[in-house]
């Protein structure tokens, strides 16, 4: 269940990309635009019962997208020797689980109002908290240290 500070903070809710998330460094950036839109897609497949095939190839590109910029993004920490990379990782880490435990959740219940929610935290709000809290770090870092 959703709180009201969570509402106020535009939890729950589809938003749009804003250049707030903006890191810096291009080819993150343009992968966080790319998950953005995959989490998306996922949500409206989800909510408009889009049939349970749609949902498990957009749950299933979520996670390949979202593994394939973990790799990226790991391996630029990694190249300039980010003191972080051991945590970003467990990050990166429990979000894969909690996207399989989605998929999971998809195919034993189907898709419903509750699950495109689930799915919008799992993916949005997660994405927004990471990129603001998490990658700014390592950008910053970047900047910083060359």
């Amino acid at each position: 269940m959703l709180s009201q500070s969570d509402l106020q903070q535009g939890r729950g809710m589809l938003r749009d990309w804003s250049d707030d998330y903006l890191t810096g460094i291009e080819e993150i950036d343009g992968q966080h635009k790319g998950f953005f839109e995959a989490a998306h897609r996922l949500y409206d497949y989800i909510l408009n019962c889009e049939g349970e095939k749609a949902v498990e190839e957009a749950v299933e590109f979520l996670r390949d997208y979202a593994d394939t910029h973990f790799h990226t993004e790991e391996a630029f920490m990694q190249k300039h020797e980010f003191p972080g990379l051991k945590h970003h990782k467990k990050l990166h880490a429990e979000f894969l689980e909690s996207l399989d435990m989605l998929g999971d959740n998809l195919k034993v219940f189907g898709p419903s109002q509750h699950l495109a929610d689930r799915a919008l935290e799992v993916a949005q709000d997660w994405l927004i908290d990471h990129i603001t809290e998490e990658d700014m770090q390592y950008a910053e870092y970047v900047k910083e240290h060359g």
